[in-house]
């Protein structure tokens, strides 16, 4: 089970992709404890690291948001606490990793954090997400996004300490994909997406879009709260997904999760295998396409990733020669290069892996090899576009 998601950034292994999300006064190392067992990933906080960042904290607490400042009189001093929640969260969760999200109105307070976060070998979290008032009017959370110079020169210099760093922002806040290219280009390790459409839930055709400009960890938030809904972020290009309300709702609903995406993997072999591109699937979906012989979503998506039908034919087919996938003459198209997803009911196809001896899960892990190349044959006709 310990590869069974490949999920390494830095070099920290995630050992699924089920994420606890921060919450405002709530997750700490003893709630994280409580209702996230097994999860891949914890992040606890956030913390106001600074004056500026605390003062914020205590207005929202003054006009009834008292999460704000929840636990900060646990000691005086905010880099003894993070550490002390470290510690904690470690010792009850061995083999989760922990992430910690912070706030503040400077760079140095940010740099002792990612030093000490960095020294205990876990992840920091950069809250590019607050929109309560009292923040956004000091230039901290999802305000940051406005002063993209400030923002850009914060992130380099956090990395400098060379701390594993994840970046956190709402998707309905600026352009998703320009903002994953903005956080890729600036040095962040993982993406962190609060995928909200206001008052209609989650966002997946904006995860689409982030997962097609970067190959960073992808983190999908909002409104995960039964499996099918994690599911739905995963197909849409997410590499894990973030539990805020449900978990604190439920202490089994993160185990839970965690139990059946792992069951899924196993059964599937690519738990996060895209949809397919007419569904508004992202560039790894091109996988599973025909070819161009007909219209349909196909012929545009091709083009807009600036191939001809005839180099997107020769790129599937060079890309599985002397595999099995090229094999397939029974199949519609005459090669498994062509077939669809293995969770689609096809006669054709699962008579071919058959006859063949490949079961569905390595179909599928093979489908990911091709669409990898595929992705990077996308970034580098892109790349040559651009000189």
């Amino acid at each position: 089970m310990e590869n069974l998601f490949d999920l390494k950034t830095g070099d920290i292994k995630i050992q699924n992709p089920i994420a606890l999300s921060a919450m405002a006064g709530i997750t700490d190392a003893a709630f994280a404890a409580a209702h996230a067992k097994n999860a891949g990933l914890v992040v606890l906080g956030a913390f106001n690291l600074d004056e500026e960042s605390q003062t914020a904290g205590k207005e929202a607490a003054a006009r009834g948001r008292t999460e704000f400042t929840a636990g900060e009189a646990a000691t005086n001093d905010i880099f003894i606490r993070i550490e002390n929640e470290i510690d904690a969260a470690a010792e009850k969760m061995p083999g989760t990793v922990i992430a910690i999200s912070v706030r503040s109105s400077g760079i140095e307070p940010l740099i002792k954090a990612a030093e000490l976060i960095k020294s205990k070998n876990v992840i920091m979290e950069l809250d590019v997400h607050c929109r309560q008032p009292e923040f956004t009017e000091r230039g901290l959370g999802q305000s940051l996004l406005k002063d993209t110079t400030k923002l850009a020169e914060t992130i380099q210099k956090i990395k400098e300490t060379g701390v594993v760093l994840s970046v956190k922002f709402r998707t309905n806040v600026v352009n998703p994909a320009m903002a994953a290219e903005f956080f890729d280009a600036s040095g962040a390790d993982i993406i962190h997406a609060d995928a909200m459409i206001e008052g209609k839930g989650a966002d997946h055709e904006a995860i689409a879009e982030i997962r097609n400009v970067t190959k960073k960890i992808l983190i999908a938030n909002n409104s995960v709260d039964d499996f099918d809904s994690a599911v739905d972020f995963f197909t849409s290009g997410a590499d894990m997904v973030s539990v805020a309300r449900a978990a604190a709702d439920d202490s089994e609903f993160i185990p839970h999760l965690v139990q059946k995406i792992t069951e899924y993997q196993k059964e599937t072999g690519w738990y996060n295998a895209p949809k397919h591109v007419c569904k508004h699937g992202d560039n790894r979906g091109l996988t599973f396409c025909c070819p161009p012989v007909k219209y349909c979503g196909l012929l545009k998506r091709i083009e807009s990733v600036g191939f001809t039908p005839e180099e997107f034919i020769q790129l599937k087919q060079e890309s599985v020669r002397g595999t099995p996938l090229e094999q397939g003459k029974d199949t519609c198209f005459g090669s498994l290069v062509w077939c669809c997803k293995g969770t689609k009911p096809c006669y054709y196809r699962d008579a071919t892996l058959s006859q063949l001896g490949i079961p569905v899960d390595e179909y599928m892990r093979m489908k990911k090899e091709l669409a990898d190349k595929i992705v990077s044959a996308i970034d580098e006709k892109n790349a040559a576009a651009q000189q």
